[in-house]
């Protein structure tokens, strides 16, 4: 049997053998010695006609499955990435420095591609079981086409792919209702943010409190790294009592800061309403397509209404994301009729831990700290690059609306 070491020289690529070598006896004693199954046309075609992507493809897919077929080092590389994603029993994903193959050519891409081709028969046997529409499977599949082509072409200047860590991403798909509903993807979680939520009873009034002991800056924003808190002189940290009827604690206000001026609430007049462990949708925002507020409504109105029909018990109570869309800088970098404001508008968003660099990938399709060679393509990385040079800090944020307020998005309940 090729050993992984050997594998990894022949293909090339940079990535660190012990990396690439995890589970390699394992998906090696399952490499089919007859022929991969999903080299075939018959197998990759009706595949690819499922998560939408042109026909064009075709003849390009063609060649790279008969070139990895060819070559027994491109041939277990394919498998290994293919086991790693969908067979291991434990998380193996293959990351961004995955090997891609130079061999190939202009269709190394296309390796990662021909192994997300077995996602949408994975999806279909998981969401039946489910009893989930097929219409839902449908709309879910087309995740494939959006990662290659709203961002592998447009890293590699329109040549087809997938990225290795997006493709790892179709996993999480797999074990868990995972949907795509209209412009926005859901799944089932539990809230695991720093935050408790109160409602007035019997009224629509909202006041979110800080945990306890959850550190800030001075300007109520958290930081990744623990350590970073000491180059802020005015940094804090958290406090939250119940004491005889009352719970005392710093606010999150809904522009997502958190305040070091503490209030009070009585507990006889305002309720508990979602919290630390508490059912909720984790949101997704995927790639392409304009982000309308109609678009963003109609998709929260769709989910709480899919959840609640086919998964009746659990008490969802509301809907969470964290991303680089949620940063509230967004609103200083934008004029106030931009879509991605007017959407924040309509949530309650507050602070999460987040690094300088942090959801810069997705706008970008670069990691780190931005230099010459990010792209000024688009009007959203002009700005962001223009407010970066300013030496302001970029950072991501999170949001929440419950799901009792869905029919009120569009009116900025949260701001009122």
């Amino acid at each position: 049997m090729m050993t992984a070491e050997e594998c990894l020289l022949a293909v090339g690529g940079n990535t660190a053998l012990a990396k690439f070598a995890s589970c390699w006896n394992e998906s090696q004693a399952e490499y089919p010695a007859q022929g991969i199954f999903f080299l075939r046309e018959d197998f990759w075609r009706p595949q690819r006609e499922a998560c939408g992507l042109s026909a064009e493809l075709d003849p390009l897919l063609a060649r790279a499955a008969g070139g990895i077929a060819a070559s027994e080092a491109l041939s277990r590389l394919i498998w290994h990435t293919y086991w790693r994603v969908y067979r291991s029993p434990v998380d193996a994903h293959a990351e961004n420095d995955w090997p891609e193959a130079p061999a190939l050519g202009d269709d190394r891409g296309l390796l990662c591609l021909l192994v997300g081709l077995n996602f949408p028969p994975l999806l279909q046997e998981y969401h039946a079981k489910l009893g989930l529409p097929a219409s839902v499977t449908a709309e879910t599949l087309q995740q494939i086409r959006h990662f290659c082509d709203d961002n592998y072409r447009r890293a590699f200047n329109g040549r087809p792919g997938l990225f290795p860590a997006q493709l790892s991403w179709t996993r999480m798909y797999l074990h868990n209702p995972y949907v795509r509903l209209g412009r926005l993807e859901y799944c089932l979680g539990q809230n695991t943010n720093s935050l408790v939520v109160y409602r007035r009873r019997g009224g629509t009034a909202l006041r979110v409190l800080s945990e306890d002991a959850v550190q800030y800056t001075a300007g109520g924003y958290r930081l990744a790294v623990p350590e970073e808190y000491h180059n802020d002189p005015g940094a804090w940290r958290a406090r939250l009592e119940h004491a005889s009827g009352v719970v005392r604690g710093n606010p999150i206000l809904p522009t997502g800061q958190a305040s070091r001026e503490s209030i009070e609430l009585p507990l006889a007049e305002w309720e508990n309403v979602f919290s630390r462990g508490d059912a909720c949708l984790k949101m997704h925002i995927p790639a392409g397509g304009q982000m309308s507020l109609e678009s963003c409504g109609e998709s929260l109105q769709q989910a709480r209404t899919f959840f609640r029909q086919h998964f009746p018990q659990e008490n969802i109570k509301a809907v969470c994301c964290g991303s680089w869309i949620f940063n509230p800088a967004l609103q200083e970098i934008f004029p106030p009729s931009a879509n991605l404001v007017r959407f924040q508008k309509e949530l309650f968003l507050f602070p999460v831990p987040s690094g300088p660099w942090d959801g810069l990938w997705f706008i970008f399709l670069k990691s780190g700290a931005p230099d010459e060679t990010f792209p000024r393509e688009t009007t959203l990385q002009q700005k962001v690059l223009d407010y970066l040079q300013q030496g302001k800090r970029w950072r991501c944020g999170g949001m929440f609306i419950l799901l009792d307020d869905i029919d009120q998005f569009g009116k900025q309940i949260y701001l009122r």
